[in-house]
């Protein structure tokens, strides 16, 4: 069945990571609340791995247990991401602006979630070059609630016109991404491994499939 659109992560699945978010975490906490990161640092960075995906709002608020700590530390992270972004660049995961080439081609919408702010993706989408591949970006503060929640896939739906979730196929490297596209409904939900979990953890979660990388995409769904 063609596809009403499909959903793609961001770090991990479309644009490679090579830890940077990781590493943002941690500057942001050392930066932030550097006693409480010496005494918990482990204990956080694995957490912040299990949620990978997540709203990073999300993430900090469980954390630090203040609503105004996970602010705080949001834009420390925030900085730190972007500081990486504009010194390094960022690279798209090979391959995969063919596929949204070949998406457009097949009048296939192709649609950005993430747990990245809108100011983040946006510095993000900027360096990759990707406002004309693209169709459509939505973050958790435009949704309501991130993963594993599906308002981000809920809000592409309504935007893009789309009843039937079903149809609608969503990638992503986290388990996180797919308990979302789960409950969203999409029968197609695919986790790659070019980010943070291993195929175990995504089979786990309830993947539908597994692929390597998300420029892999035509092998399931065909051309």
């Amino acid at each position: 069945m063609k596809p009403a659109f499909v959903a793609f992560d961001v770090a991990g699945t479309t644009m490679q990571d090579d830890g940077v978010v990781i590493e943002a975490f941690e500057q942001a906490f050392s930066k932030a609340f550097p006693v409480a990161w010496q005494e918990h640092g482990q204990e956080w960075l694995d957490y912040v791995v299990e949620t990978m995906g997540q709203s990073k709002i999300e993430v900090f608020t469980h954390l630090l247990g203040s609503r105004a700590e996970a602010i705080k530390a949001n834009e420390a992270f925030e900085q730190a991401y972007s500081n990486e972004v504009a010194t390094n660049g960022a690279q798209s995961i090979e391959g995969i602006e063919l596929v949204f080439k070949q998406l457009h081609a097949d009048s296939i919408p192709v649609v950005l979630t993430t747990g990245f702010s809108r100011k983040t993706l946006d510095q993000i989408i900027e360096a990759l070059g990707w406002w004309d591949l693209i169709d459509l970006s939505v973050t958790p503060g435009e949704a309501g609630l991130g993963r594993p929640h599906p308002d981000m896939l809920n809000l592409a739906a309504q935007k893009l016109g789309v009843a039937d979730h079903s149809s609608v196929v969503v990638l992503g490297d986290t388990q996180s991404d797919i308990k979302a596209g789960l409950a969203f409904g999409a029968d197609r939900v695919y986790g790659v491994l070019t980010g943070c979990h291993t195929a175990e953890q995504l089979e786990s979660s309830g993947a539908t499939s597994i692929l390597y990388s998300a420029a892999d995409l035509f092998s399931l769904i065909g051309n």
